[in-house]
């Protein structure tokens, strides 16, 4: 269910924001030039005032900030990741390095609480949420997310004639 609502594209592996505030910013801009949102600060207004409703970071350094809004084109997930670790007022009290953001349209509710459980059961995985902060290779990522759809959570590498490695279950068309 994961790699259907994530694109390879809104992946980010290594946040430029140091803050709630700036994450929130950078991946919503990441949402509008994606064309997932019409409006990017209506947005913005939106996921701040979930927030402000209490904290989405649920513990085990992972955030899942999200809004339903009339400015979202479709659901949709993107994926930030923070070496450094940001402040949420995250449940633990510790940083958060992985953000799950999700835009929905006020029509998808069935769909967008499937999404939200989803990502909770995967960031209950220690093995795979500790590989997803690690790591900053694309394939890696998406093939973690694959992994974890189909129920195995890590990838398999092939070491290829070239000397390079590829790992099975990427999907090189996104």
């Amino acid at each position: 269910m994961l790699t259907a609502v994530i694109e390879r594209d809104l992946i980010i592996p290594e946040l430029q924001a140091k803050d709630k505030e700036g994450v929130i910013k950078e991946m919503a801009s990441k949402f509008k030039k994606a064309e997932i949102i019409k409006n990017e600060d209506v947005f913005i207004k939106a996921v701040n005032t979930r927030e402000a409703l209490e904290s989405t970071a649920i513990g085990g350094f992972i955030a899942i900030p999200h809004a339903r809004s009339d400015t979202v084109m479709e659901l949709t997930v993107a994926l930030g990741k923070s070496s450094q670790g940001i402040e949420f007022k995250s449940l633990d009290n510790k940083p958060v390095h992985l953000i799950f953001m999700i835009a929905c349209p006020p029509s998808e509710t069935k769909t967008y609480l499937q999404v939200l459980a989803c990502i909770a059961r995967l960031c209950k995985n220690e093995k795979i949420r500790k590989r997803l902060i690690k790591t900053k290779d694309m394939d890696k990522i998406m093939c973690f997310l694959e992994g974890f759809n189909i129920g195995f959570g890590k990838p398999e590498p092939v070491k290829l004639k070239n000397d390079k490695t590829k790992y099975t279950g990427t999907d090189s068309k996104k």
